[in-house]
This record gives C-alpha cells, sequence and structure tokens, in this order.
C-alpha cells in the first residue's frame, strides 16, 4: 500500500467527508436519520498455497438511512484497475460469508427450533436475512477510467451469446466517482473539507493558481486539518512549506491543524529575500543584470538607488535587516509592498 492510499484511507474514514462524497452521487441530501459508523473490514481468506489470510477493504461502516441498515464500503484508488470488479466481488463474498456465519451461530447458540421452510441443514431460516453491502469507488487519479465498470467488460465471447444465455452469466458492477473530475459547482455544495482538498488537486498543475486558491479560502487554510493537508501533499509537492509549519491540537476534533496561509507567506518571504541577495551579488558584480525573482522589482530599485549613492555597505545590510530596509525604502520614497 502506497503513501497516496494510505492517506486516503485516513482521510475519508471522517463521516462528514463519507456524507459529502454520497451527497455528490446522489445528487441530493441525505436523510436526516443518516447514520455512520467505522467498522473493521478484515475478511479472513486462503491463498493460492491454501494459508490463512486476509482480505481487508480501505474503509467499511455500518450506516442507517431511509429507516434501513446497511454496510457501506469505499474504495480509495490512486490508478486504474483493470481486474477491480473481481476484487469488489470477491470482498463482498467475504463480506456476506461473515454475515451468513453470524446468523448461523446466533442460530446454533439459541437452539432454534427449525420448521419446514426452514434450512436445517445450514442452519438458516426462512425469515433470516442479511444485510446488504453497498460499494463506491473513489477514484483519485489523472487518467480516465473508462474501463471495465463491470464483470462481464472483462469477460470475452460476450457478444456472440444469445439473450437467455448472457442472463446465465453472473455480472457485478462497480460505480466509480472520478474524485478530481467533481464540477466546482458540485464542491461548493459540500458541507466538508473535501470541497478544498479536491479544490486543490484540480489545480495541482500551477502552482499560481493553488496559492490562489489558499490565498482565497483563507478561513479553511489557516486551521487545515494534518489529514486534509497530508492528501494534498500526496498529489502536490508542498514540501517546501513544511518547513514553516507549525502543529497544534484541535481539542474538539482531536485531530491537528496548520496554518497553511502562514507557512505560505513565510515561504515567499524567505523566497524573496534569497532572491534579494542573489541579486545584490550579481548587481555588486554585475551591474544587476539580471531581474532578481518575478515580484521584487522594488527590491531592485532600492539595491540600484544605494549603489548610485555609493551606499555599497547599506545594500548588504538591507539584504538582512529588515527594519533597515524599510528606514531605507521610507528615505528613498519607496511604499513598502512585502510586509
Amino acid at each position: 500500500m502506497g503513501k497516496p492510499d494510505i492517506v486516503l484511507n485516513a482521510y475519508m474514514k471522517d463521516s462528514n467527508r463519507v456524507r459529502s462524497v454520497l451527497e455528490y452521487y446522489l445528487g441530493e441530501k441525505l436523510p436526516e436519520d443518516w447514520e455512520w459508523a467505522e467498522m473493521r473490514g478484515l475478511y479472513p481468506a486462503r491463498d493460492s498455497k491454501g494459508k490463512q489470510t486476509f482480505r481487508q477493504r480501505d474503509i467499511m461502516g455500518k450506516a442507517c438511512a431511509w429507516g434501513t441498515h446497511f454496510f457501506l464500503g469505499l474504495e480509495n484508488q490512486d490508478k486504474v484497475n483493470l481486474i477491480f470488479p473481481w476484487r469488489l466481488m470477491e470482498m463482498d463474498c467475504l463480506a456476506y460469508g461473515e454475515e451468513i456465519d453470524e446468523i448461523r451461530t446466533k442460530n446454533r447458540c439459541t437452539r432454534r427450533n427449525y420448521g419446514k421452510e426452514d434450512d436445517f441443514l445450514y442452519c438458516y431460516g426462512r425469515e433470516d436475512r442479511m444485510e446488504p453491502v453497498l460499494n463506491l469507488i473513489l477514484y483519485w487519479g489523472k487518467e480516465q477510467w473508462d474501463w471495465p465498470f463491470s464483470l462481464r467488460d472483462m469477460m470475452e465471447g460476450m457478444s456472440a451469446l444469445p439473450p437467455k444465455m448472457k442472463r446465465l452469466v453472473g455480472n457485478y458492477e462497480v460505480q466509480v466517482i472520478h474524485m478530481r473530475s467533481i464540477p466546482e459547482k458540485a464542491l461548493e455544495k459540500m458541507d466538508s473539507d473535501l470541497k478544498y482538498v479536491l479544490g486543490m488537486l484540480r489545480r495541482a498543475g500551477c502552482r499560481k493558481e493553488y496559492w490562489s486558491y489558499i490565498q482565497e479560502n483563507r478561513e479553511f487554510f489557516c486551521r487545515i486539518p494534518k489529514s486534509a493537508l497530508n492528501v494534498i501533499d500526496a498529489y502536490i509537492n508542498i514540501g517546501e512549506m513544511h518547513k514553516y509549519m507549525e502543529f497544534e491540537m484541535n481539542m474538539e476534533t482531536g485531530e491537528e491543524e496548520a496554518d497553511m496561509c502562514k507557512a505560505l507567506q513565510d515561504l515567499q518571504k524567505e523566497a524573496m529575500k534569497k532572491g534579494v541577495k542573489q541579486g545584490l551579488k550579481e548587481g555588486i558584480s554585475q551591474g544587476i543584470t539580471q531581474g532578481i525573482t518575478q515580484g521584487i522589482t522594488q527590491g531592485i530599485q532600492l539595491v540600484q538607488c544605494l549603489l548610485a549613492d555609493g551606499r555599497q555597505e547599506d545594500v548588504a545590510r538591507a539584504a538582512d535587516d529588515e527594519l533597515y530596509r524599510k528606514k531605507l525604502l521610507a528615505e528613498y520614497g519607496m511604499k513598502e509592498l512585502y510586509k
């Protein structure tokens, strides 16, 4: 299990985020009786050599809505999986097998009396029922998942079979949500922070865009949960920001939070400072033949003024002393652009 899988599984276990993705899939709000609680998603199985092993669901929860109970499984996929219909069928078979075993064990322990319509051999009564397992595939990758969507998609020769013969072929369909393709209008309707995480992923290819997105949504990014930050970090390389981040525990949610806006501001200030220093070195030796960095032309102007007045010592001091730099800016009638 790679890093994206780990952080996605940890992030999507939150009930509010589960609600958001379900409401997007349904196209409407969930009913008031909606409840969801994560549960163990491990099922015993045998490997190809007959040894005991297990299958693990990414996320499995016990849910309630519309006056009924059911199991809800969410599978996070980072890449297109060409055998996923079979994998999902296998995991569901294990889940249903576990439910049947629980019913049979309960019947044995209560010494149930079986009628003629019951299945005495398998300790299963006619009125015994399993709870359904519902599944959603959350696909976070960039490529389009356009195949396969069912077990039949993995088979050959289906088109040659007569319609009635096709009915004899068991099928298993998967429902896939392309997380990066959820429209902006749909994201705005979400009641959880999933909308901001997906908003960042939609802008992953352009630093300027996601930096602007952070500033536009300061209320969230000033207190971003660590689990949400981990998902963003898995798909957008923000490693340069980490050294400027400080985490504090939110006692209400029990999760650490960081101020991503401050980290971005500190990163930009540091980049500007490094640019000024580089520009000073090049300016003194080469007459400032290159720009320092985009967006710090004010620094270049100040350096040019100081060098023109023969104040080389003030140039070096201005790069390291912010208060002194402000004083020089005021002296030359320049309004400070970076605070």
